[in-house]
């Protein structure tokens, strides 16, 4: 017998860790939330029943109006794959058609693929062309003395010894981490701690609760460098491989954005790290890059470590 849609999201929501005080629980009863009016397309009602079921293993339990606060959250975020993507292609005879309400959910048209234009870039650019010396113009502004800085005090400024958060670091890309740095031992953290590989090290910008988590996009796959483990979605990296450095650098400068860090990565191009604080991976997903914009496009995960002179 062939399952009902509140059967399949049912068995899927089994699946999400429940929220726990102090590790992310409002992030992960809203991707709880997210999965059942989004993913699933299930209605508020039906969806606010399976998040009671869910709730009663949380510590400690979400109030009824939170819970429907979050669900009411969840069906107005902005998403960026279409509503019931989880119902698979051949459910009910069509994609994103909810078996019991028998109605196909909208998908949106793909955005255009951005373009990068030059020309574009240098007229922004031109409009601090006063500023000879960008790169001491900014250093100049830094509220964190730059050229004494080195990999282990750039995470001490981002993640204070205060926040108990954790922080990702791997060597090798195809791996789960090498080391997690809690940042409540930020007071003894070295250079040398650091793991070495050929490539570098690495660093997940977004804190994560260290933990492995199932992977609904790989099948349910464990990791603890997926999104199902992140704890707060503070930053966002702004980078361009094909910007000549200076006028990039003209460009940042004028954006109205709270960056926390302009560093080279690895020689290849120039990153600025942004702090935007979203409420949840929705959020993230609705002030990086709006709704429908092809994850590739709008998420940067992993980053390499400053290259300090």
């Amino acid at each position: 017998m062939s399952l009902t849609t509140l059967d399949r999201a049912r068995r899927y929501l089994a699946k999400c860790p429940p929220a726990i005080s102090g590790q992310g629980g409002h992030n992960a009863t809203f991707h709880a939330a997210a999965v059942l009016v989004h993913d699933f397309a299930l209605d508020e009602a039906d969806a606010l029943t399976m998040l009671r079921e869910w709730n009663r293993a949380c510590q400690p339990p979400w109030s009824e109006a939170e819970l429907r606060h979050k669900v009411n959250s969840a069906a107005h975020a902005a998403h960026t794959k279409p509503r019931g993507h989880l119902l698979g292609e051949d459910h009910a005879g069509g994609r994103g058609r909810n078996r019991r309400q028998g109605r196909p959910a909208a998908v949106p048209p793909a955005p255009p693929k951005p373009v990068f234009r030059p020309m574009v870039l240098q007229r922004i650019a031109a409009k601090v062309s006063e500023v000879l010396d960008v790169v001491g113009f900014i250093q100049a502004r830094s509220a964190v003395p730059v050229a004494v800085q080195d990999c282990a005090s750039f995470v001490r400024w981002l993640y204070p010894h205060t926040s108990g958060e954790k922080v990702l670091v791997f060597s090798t890309m195809k791996s789960k981490g090498q080391m997690l740095w809690e940042a409540n031992r930020g007071d003894v953290l070295r250079n040398a701690d650091f793991p070495t590989g050929p490539d570098g090290v690495w660093f997940l910008p977004q804190p994560v609760d260290g933990a492995f988590h199932p992977n609904p996009r790989l099948g349910g796959k464990r990791s603890r460098r997926s999104e199902e483990s992140v704890t707060a979605w503070r930053f966002v990296v702004l980078e361009s491989d094909a910007a000549a450095p200076e006028d990039w650098l003209r460009c940042l400068i004028q954006m109205p954005l709270r960056i926390v860090s302009i560093c080279e990565s690895g020689g290849r191009s120039i990153h600025a790290l942004v702090r935007i604080d979203a409420a949840s991976k929705a959020d993230w997903d609705a002030k990086v890059g709006g709704p429908g914009v092809p994850p590739a496009a709008a998420r940067a995960r992993r980053r390499r470590f400053p290259q300090f002179a």
